[in-house]
């Protein structure tokens, strides 16, 4: 099925109008750049399955438009770049048992799990916690406001994060610097991330978007097929991993983890806003 194409203006140097989108904000700060604004700042940039399935064909036609080169990613406000999937639509979902809207291939944001051809900068300016830090995972390079935080919460709310962030998180930090995150559901600071080798700069809130863009155009002003085949030829062995061990973890886990009486309960005491009651494993 086709995706329906955004009515709204583009420059005249793309060749094709961009997948219509609801819930982030699209626009071209420089010629060859495409900005990406999750536009729920109400929710903490949450994002439901919808916008979900919206970024995952946008990716997918940044890749196709010849004419960009690379894409700066954040949220809207300045307290959360994305807080991860809505938990009221996941609690929702498991109730009425409706798995109809699946995640596109590229993950959680379209992200989470994508190779893709083009990198993706983000501007972190929050937190960036569950799906969210699933999509900061896999991005090619970070810069962050102060304020940010990184979570994997998912042991809170009697979930898990198989979008692709643990064997990423395995890859990039070490066994127990992950085991450490993902056990507790931790916040690690922006200063951490720094010194895990995360984030490459923490630029105040009101210049973050600004150096983003700036380093989004210094890589388009490199050649376009070596950024392309620099970035794939990097991340083959990442891939071959991180990819399979992904599948491996959703084929084995997901099913069990969503038609578990905690994963209900988990979610239902962050609807509630209250201490959830765990009850024995059967796994």
């Amino acid at each position: 099925m086709t995706t329906p194409r955004t009515k709204d203006p583009v420059p005249a140097w793309l060749e094709n109008p961009y997948p219509r989108v609801e819930h982030s904000l699209i626009s071209f700060p420089a010629k060859h750049i495409l900005q990406v604004t999750i536009n729920r700042a109400q929710y903490m940039n949450c994002l439901p399955v919808e916008a979900t399935i919206e970024l995952g064909a946008l990716w997918k036609w940044y890749d196709a438009e010849p004419e960009l080169r690379c894409a700066v990613f954040t949220g809207a406000g300045k307290k959360a770049f994305c807080a991860g999937m809505d938990l009221k639509q996941r609690l929702d979902l498991i109730k009425t048992n409706d798995v109809a809207h699946d995640y596109p291939h590229g993950g959680f944001a379209g992200m989470s799990n994508r190779t893709g051809k083009k990198p993706i900068v983000v501007a972190c300016n929050g937190h960036a916690h569950g799906g969210g830090f699933e999509a900061i995972l896999n991005a090619d390079v970070i810069f962050a406001s102060p304020n940010a935080t990184f979570a994997l919460p998912e042991v809170l709310r009697g979930v898990s994060a198989l979008a692709g962030a643990l064997p990423r998180a395995m890859l990039l930090f070490g066994n127990h610097r992950t085991m450490d995150l993902i056990l507790t559901g931790r916040r690690m600071s922006v200063e951490e991330a720094v010194s895990w080798g995360l984030v490459k700069e923490i630029v105040p809130q009101e210049k973050l978007l600004e150096r983003a863009i700036a380093y989004a155009v210094e890589i388009a002003e490199k050649s376009p097929d070596s950024v392309i085949i620099s970035r794939l030829a990097a991340r083959e062995a990442w891939e071959t991993g991180v990819s399979r061990a992904t599948m491996r973890g959703q084929e084995i886990y997901s099913e069990a983890m969503l038609r578990s009486k905690n994963a209900a309960e988990g979610l239902a005491a962050y609807r509630e806003k209250r201490d959830p009651r765990w009850l024995p494993s059967y796994l």
